[in-house]
């Protein structure tokens, strides 16, 4: 068994700590679990900027790629490799501006140029298992255990692998959640819960229970919920729609598995995606004369003159 982790967090600090003990859980099911984390901060990772070429590749049936960064100018080809062995996946991020740390996203953004890393997970039959926990100075609950989840099944292939999420408020400081036993106990028991769920994946076929905070939403877990101006309400992360009712002057919400079916997450969902990126490839294609005279006609000198340039850094 190889429990894989990241880190982005400070060195030795909460998320390295709580990590430890994911571990030692996982090991106290398996002993001789292949079991290690990257901290994201330790690494270098070229940011994604836009280029679009891993998705017109993918388009083309092209799953031999990688980034045009190459795999030598960054470590992102080394932690994907890691994910590739790996049978599970734990995430784990600070909160910072109710998100996880850039790095987290910066890494987060480059897997379409994985090669065929999604295509090797995106299937409940398929799916890595994952698990996921971060923590907030103060009461974020809100919003970052919502990103983490996604972050994980978008690292593990589907919201199915992903078996436990943790979120824990007011550990603002550096190395002090050694305080409170309940959270090294919970983070044990994530890693008890990984553990079982790659065993009975390996026995069964099949994806365990979800062990973390039921949430709102049926698929994603999630505790948000989006309302459009016809008063019609969403989960923002699947994009499907709810059942409102009020009992006893409480707010009930529900959704039907046939919505549930087609989150944008499910296979329906991840289709429907591809295949709208396709055809807007496909227009701008047939357009790229107008585009080009456009560009040039109208914009290309005045986002020259726009354009701050910014100062050069001294070197240290």
């Amino acid at each position: 068994m190889k429990v894989f982790g990241l880190c982005c967090g400070r060195k030795n600090g909460n998320t390295e700590i709580m990590m430890a003990e994911v571990m030692k859980g996982v090991r106290s099911i398996e002993p001789q679990a292949d079991v290690s984390f990257v901290n994201l901060q330790d690494t270098h990772i070229q940011a994604c900027v836009g280029c679009e070429t891993c998705m017109k590749k993918k388009i083309e049936g092209d799953y031999e790629f990688r980034c045009v960064h190459g795999v030598d100018k960054d470590h992102f080809h080394f932690i994907e490799m890691q994910m590739r062995a790996a049978d599970a996946i734990v995430v784990s991020a600070p909160a910072y501006n109710l998100m996880p740390p850039g790095i987290m996203i910066k890494f987060l953004n480059k897997l379409h140029a994985s090669g065929d890393y999604r295509r090797i997970t995106q299937g409940v039959d398929i799916c890595k298992v994952g698990a996921c926990f971060s923590i907030g100075g103060t009461d974020w609950t809100d919003y970052i255990p919502n990103i983490m989840r996604m972050i994980t099944m978008e690292l593990v292939g589907v919201y199915d692998g992903v078996v436990d999420s943790a979120h824990f408020d007011f550990l603002p400081a550096y190395q002090m959640v050694v305080l409170d036993q309940k959270v090294l106990d919970r983070m044990y028991e994530m890693g008890v819960h990984v553990a079982n769920a790659v065993n009975y994946k390996k026995e069964t076929g099949k994806n365990a229970a979800f062990m973390g905070p039921e949430g709102i939403c049926g698929y994603c877990h999630s505790n948000l919920l989006r309302v459009d101006a016809e008063g019609n309400v969403y989960c923002p992360q699947c994009n499907v729609k709810a059942s409102v009712e009020v009992q006893d002057g409480k707010l009930k919400i529900s959704f039907t598995d046939e919505a549930l079916e087609k989150s944008r997450w499910a296979p329906y969902g991840q289709q429907l995606h591809m295949d709208n990126i396709a055809k807007g490839h496909k227009a701008a294609a047939i357009g790229a004369e107008k585009i080009k005279e456009s560009v040039a006609g109208n914009y290309k000198d005045l986002i020259k003159e726009l354009r701050m340039q910014v100062p050069a850094l001294i070197k240290q």
